[in-house]
């Protein structure tokens, strides 16, 4: 098994990853197409930050020109930088299986809590790192683009990234397995025909193989510009998550062995099918 950025440390980005690795050694070309330390921080609650101010959403210029984030609707600024966040995400379970407790949350300034393009100012920023790939990372669940976030207050892009980022772990290959046999094993039964978290139906007898879609991990594909900061199979309308507790998903379009923090040119995100 590659060491390096499954293990947390993000030293080794350099390194070609699990799935680079078997779609290099098949020959197929590529197609075209947050716990940790605290940053300085202190954790504050989610409940005892400032009340909305009620401000309607809107898409506006700063004053340096350049146009700010659009908010959910019925979303003021403060309650979009503070929360609180809609109920689902709550005491929502993260990618890396981190339940959120909103009494004990860093706050977005403490955690230099950026958007990817920001992100990469940061020293302390690896490359392909964001939200969408950090173990810490709950999913949109609602519809409105955004996401929450284990460790830190407030609402989330999966484009987003801070200092407690924390890479997925590496599932480990299951009994009676070799690493190479993933990208074209038959799932287990849970998955065979189960819907994914988009609600499509997946099957067996129609599926893409890794290699056709280019199946790598996010960080790679990040860093390397194949994809878009906030891209993962973690939040793709398409993945079929965790059935077994064995840390692998499916996908309904992909044959094989998926984990949550991979990507592939087929990425639709969730919030289009919620």
């Amino acid at each position: 098994m590659i060491d390096g950025l499954r293990t947390g440390d993000n030293s080794g980005h350099d390194m070609w990853c699990r799935r680079h690795y078997l779609v290099a050694t098949v020959g197929i070309a590529a197609l075209s197409g947050c716990g940790g330390t605290s940053g300085g921080g202190e954790t504050t609650s989610e409940t005892e930050s400032p009340s909305p101010a009620g401000v309607e959403p809107t898409e506006s210029d700063d004053e340096d020109g350049e146009e700010e984030e659009e908010l959910p609707e019925g979303v003021s600024e403060e309650e979009f930088e503070f929360g609180p966040v809609p109920d689902v995400y709550l005491s929502a379970v993260s990618l890396g299986n981190e339940t959120r407790n909103p009494d004990e949350l860093f706050a977005k300034a403490d955690v230099g809590f950026a958007e990817y393009d920001d992100a990469v100012e940061n020293e302390a920023h690896q490359p392909g790192t964001c939200c969408a790939n950090c173990a810490d990372y709950i999913p949109d669940k609602n519809g409105d683009a955004f996401g929450a976030c284990a460790e830190v207050e407030g609402y989330i892009g999966g484009e987003d990234w801070c200092t407690v980022y924390e890479s997925l772990p590496e599932p480990s290959v299951p009994d009676g397995m070799a690493e190479s046999d993933l990208a074209t094993a038959a799932v287990p039964e849970a998955y065979r025909t189960a819907d994914s978290q988009g609600g499509e139906e997946r099957s067996p007898d129609d599926l893409l193989s890794q290699a056709d879609v280019n199946l790598m991990e996010s960080v790679e594909a990040i860093a390397d510009g194949v994809a878009r900061p906030g891209q993962s199979c973690g939040n793709c309308a398409e993945f079929i998550p965790d059935e077994n507790g064995d840390g692998w998903g499916a996908c309904a379009r992909v044959e094989g062995y998926i984990a949550a923090e991979d990507w592939c040119v087929i990425w639709e995100h969730i919030t289009e099918e919620l």
